[in-house]
């Protein structure tokens, strides 16, 4: 019955948080990351493949489930927010993402703030408490990551530092995260609970006084995103190998902060590894793309499909990523106006020839009585209007961005 208790007090306590103006704010954030998506989707492929508003919706549901799960591991291991640092956290993740985007992640601000503080004493953080809630949060993302990382990528032509011009896809994925975390200071949204907790608990506490006490439940708000390219897989295994390393590294951490609660040397080592563990992480994922062939590549002849469009004659046939189109009624196709000459006149049927990723040739057929004026793919050209500069992409930052337009400039 306790366990239950804890659980519907955690629900309740995230299901009013919908009237937050806070986490509209977060909402707010994300539906405009999101109309960036849709724009840049519609530059490449001509349109949207999901709804603006469908993407915002399915991101918020997600983050709300694995809220509420992160909040019962947080309750059941007894973190409290109290003297935890999140207030010093925040302003430096922000300072951080000026040098890249990436540094906004709470393992560097955490693992900083943590190690300052066991040099220095100050800021007085509970360095235990503050890498778990770190870990916890890794841990929701990875499994956000894994469910939703990857729905919705966009399709993109990279310019790689050799100059080569290859296709792949960019995710960009958010989610508002609403927990609660413990606090023996503040009053719980809608009113305290109490709850008779078992003998073991808490696991990880600023004290043992926490036992059998009338505990506060504070409600937190914050905002987990995902960004990844993917050019030498499709974007669902990016996002499923990128998920079960985050997994385990968000296990470690966790596990280095629960001991750290105990044993004085783990504070250190949970606080050093957030960083160094999760910038590896990343570290290695770039590796992985730069040693990999390409998925996406022009060709000799015919054109390589990038994307197929939603409810398109290609996608009715059967064409998927990865198929080369040599031939559509017999004429040979090695352009986009190869394409879009042939489908001037709306044929009624289509007889396509494709190879497949595997090296077996397909012949594919399509009718219609009104005619065909649109095939429905987005292929890899030769020489793209629209592309990334890979450096671009790994490099990023507004502080270096700056930087580079004074050099430009001067």
């Amino acid at each position: 019955m306790v366990y239950l208790k804890l659980i519907w007090l955690i629900v309740k306590s995230i299901a009013i948080m919908i009237l937050n103006p806070f986490m509209w704010l977060v909402v707010a954030f994300i539906y405009f990351q999101y109309k960036k998506n849709i724009d840049a989707e519609r530059q490449m492929v001509g349109k949207e493949q999901t709804s603006l508003k469908d993407q915002v919706l399915d991101s918020t549901i997600y983050g709300f489930l694995t809220g509420i799960l992160g909040s019962i591991i947080i309750v059941l291991l007894g973190i409290t927010i109290d003297n935890i640092g999140i207030e010093y956290v925040f302003p430096l993740a922000i300072l951080l993402m000026l040098i890249n985007p990436r540094y906004i992640c709470f393992s560097y601000a955490g693992g900083i703030v943590s190690i300052i503080s066991l040099i220095t004493g100050f800021p007085n953080v509970n360095v235990a408490g503050l890498m778990a809630i770190v870990g916890i949060l890794h841990l929701m993302e990875s499994i956000l990551i894994y469910i939703d990382g990857s729905v919705n990528s966009i399709p993109v032509f990279v310019k790689l530092k050799d100059d080569k011009v290859v296709g792949g896809y960019t995710m960009q994925k958010f989610w508002p995260i609403p927990f609660v975390a413990l606090s023996t200071t503040t009053a719980i949204l809608g009113g305290a609970s109490s709850v008779n907790m078992p003998d073991w608990w808490p696991l990880l506490g600023p004290s043992s006084n926490l036992k059998n006490i009338v505990f506060i439940m504070m409600p937190v708000i914050a905002a987990l995103g995902y960004g990844d390219i993917a050019l030498t897989e499709m974007p669902q295994k990016r996002a499923k190998k990128s998920s079960k390393r985050l997994f385990a590294f968000s296990l470690i951490l966790i596990t280095f902060s629960l001991l750290g609660s105990k044993i004085y040397i783990f504070k250190w080592i949970a606080a050093i590894f957030g960083p160094l563990a999760h910038e590896a992480l990343i570290i290695i994922g770039q590796k992985e793309e730069r040693a990999r062939k390409p998925l996406f590549e022009s060709q000799d002849n015919g054109l390589m499909v990038l994307s197929v469009m939603k409810n398109s004659p290609a996608e009715h046939i059967g064409l998927k990523p990865g198929d080369i189109i040599l031939k559509i009624n017999d004429i040979p196709i090695d352009s986009e106006e190869d394409i879009k000459r042939l489908l001037y006149n709306s044929p009624t049927i289509l007889f396509i020839i494709v190879k497949e990723p595997d090296g077996n040739y397909v012949k594919y057929e399509y009718r219609n009585c009104k005619g065909a004026n649109w095939l429905g793919v987005l292929v890899v050209p030769r020489y793209p209007e629209n592309m990334y500069h890979i450096d671009e992409m790994e490099n990023g930052g507004l502080l270096r961005s700056l930087i580079r337009k004074f050099r430009k400039k001067n």
